[in-house]
């Protein structure tokens, strides 16, 4: 039997999962990536510059199937380095009685994306993992994943949703 320690306990905090984006990887990492992303094309077409002998078909055959391999795993390398986009955050005032929506750019600045009066909600769900809201036509307004429990949580209570 393995009896592992609670962390809460130990360190007076909770470990908590947010709702963000994970953070940036590190520029070695990166760099890495990269050099060995770019490292399997060149092999991939430097391979074919080795001249097979004459009549040597199976061998062009492994050749082709080699290349093929390192040009796949190379752009799933180069293709990782892409960082995604983080989620918006939900503000609900509650006093102004809007929801609004708030993106950040890149350099960290904070936009206003969309803001909605409560009033003019006519459904407001959170199913699934995803809050969604539609308007009185029935247009659905905006549609989140909501992946903290205590986002969740917020949310049920901040919009009186049920459970």
């Amino acid at each position: 039997m393995v009896s592992l320690p609670d962390y809460e306990k130990e360190t007076g905090q909770a470990q908590l999962a947010g709702d963000a984006a994970p953070g940036t990887a590190s520029p070695l990492y990166r760099a890495v990536l990269m050099c060995l992303g770019a490292a399997l094309l060149m092999a991939a077409i430097g391979l074919w510059m080795v001249p097979a002998g004459a009549g040597d078909e199976p061998m062009l055959i492994v050749k082709l199937l080699i290349s093929a391999v390192m040009l796949a795993v190379g752009l799933m390398l180069l293709s990782g380095l892409n960082e995604p986009a983080p989620s918006p955050e939900i503000q609900i005032d509650r006093d102004r009685g809007e929801l609004r929506l708030i993106e950040r750019g890149a350099d960290g600045t904070a936009r206003l994306a969309a803001s909605h009066e409560l009033e003019a909600l006519s459904e407001v769900s959170l199913f699934n993992g995803v809050l969604s809201a539609r308007d009185a036509r029935g247009c659905e307004l905006l549609s989140l994943p909501v992946t903290d429990a205590r986002t969740r949580a917020a949310l049920r209570a901040a919009l009186d949703i049920a459970n």
